[in-house]
């Protein structure tokens, strides 16, 4: 059964360092919430604060309704996975899956059809006589997500299971748990620092930094309208690339001068970035909506190549313009070399624009 999980003003400090600053969450029953961030940013100590891990220094923690703030985490009615495998060598893996059972003291007819319920959910059923030592990585981690979900939790917690395992392991990882979220709908908080994690597998994702969540939102929403810099060069592989562009007023309109070229704004904008047209902003694209031409030209964005990366079903361009670097996403067959001058347009319906002060998204 799924619960709610809801923070008000939490608060966790270690001395003078703070880790979350009054923090106000809500992650629906059912859902699949992924905290992001790099290192440092809180997204663990949050975890371990509705964990009941870490005992918070303000604020409260609800889950399905109840206080939880002062209760140990054997009575939260959570699971853990960790970042470390973290099953035990000297048992089997059936015996690692009912460990949490037996310590319930579980009738052992129900120890033995829930664990091979679960075992078959995640597909290692015929691992069940084996142990640890004899498993891959991918196989272990299955059997500590197994240990968790066979309690039946009403929360499960996450903390980068996925990190230890090679890059093709963690993407048939993903999968498995996309899929086992779907079949068993549990509420999950998963944290991790890899952004590609969190847009593939996340319902919404809370971008954090610095003990606070700057955007929280959809992970199309989070990719296609960062609500700040930060988000914008955290999310994305290549991330966001930024131009340093002058608001100009045109005929019919407002334009942007980047250097000496200038690029008419789309209608959209149009009336939302009000009379001040002198001022400077920061203009964000992605690397896919930058189309690139073998040659400068009239109304195209002069570069130059620094560096062209095949990437087999693409190629990723470094390439500068004035004093900003950009990646650009082009067709593997352009013939481009290090050196090269070219001509880029961007697509003006993907431009995004930024208070250079505030670091806010505009309009």
């Amino acid at each position: 059964m799924a619960a709610e999980i809801k923070l008000q003003k939490v608060r966790k400090e270690f001395g003078k360092v703070v880790a979350v600053r009054d923090l106000d969450l809500v992650v629906r029953a059912g859902e699949f919430l992924v905290l992001l961030g790099p290192s440092g940013c809180g997204k663990t100590t949050t975890l371990r604060c509705i964990a009941g891990l870490e005992r918070v220094n303000r604020g409260r923690v609800f889950i399905a309704g109840r206080d939880v703030t002062e209760l140990p985490p054997a009575r939260r009615g959570i699971a853990m996975v960790f970042q470390s495998y973290a099953v035990f060598p000297h048992m089997t893996v059936a015996k690692n899956i009912a460990f949490g059972l037996k310590m319930k003291h579980t009738p052992k007819e129900e120890i033995t059809r829930r664990v091979q319920e679960v075992a078959e959910l995640l597909q290692i059923a015929e691992l069940l006589d084996r142990y640890p030592a004899q498993l891959s990585g991918g196989q272990r981690q299955r059997v500590a997500v197994a240990r968790a979900i066979v309690m039946r939790p009403e929360v499960l917690l996450m903390d980068e299971p996925l990190s230890n395992l090679d890059a093709l392991l963690r993407l048939q990882m993903r999968a498995e748990l996309k899929r086992l979220h779907r079949e068993i709908g549990t509420t999950t908080v998963y944290v991790t620092h890899d952004q590609v994690e969190a847009l593939s597998l996340g319902d919404r994702i809370a971008v954090m930094r610095a003990g606070e969540i700057v955007q929280l939102d959809s992970p199309t929403q989070v990719y296609d309208q960062p609500a700040t810099l930060f988000v914008a060069g955290f999310i994305g592989t290549p991330p966001m690339n930024f131009l340093t562009a002058q608001l100009q007023a045109r005929e019919g309109g407002l334009g942007l001068k980047i250097g000496e070229f200038s690029l008419e704004l789309p209608p959209a904008w149009q009336g939302k970035l009000g009379e001040d047209t002198e001022r400077t902003l920061v203009l964000g694209i992605r690397a896919e909506n930058i189309e690139v031409h073998a040659q400068p030209g009239e109304g195209r964005l002069p570069a130059e190549v620094v560096v062209a990366e095949p990437l087999g079903a693409t190629q990723l361009l470094t390439v500068r313009v004035g004093d900003d670097i950009l990646k650009v996403a082009t067709d593997p067959d352009l013939p481009v070399q290090p050196g090269q001058r070219i001509g880029l347009s961007l697509v003006p319906e993907k431009i995004r624009l930024f208070d250079p002060d505030s670091e806010k998204a505009l309009a």
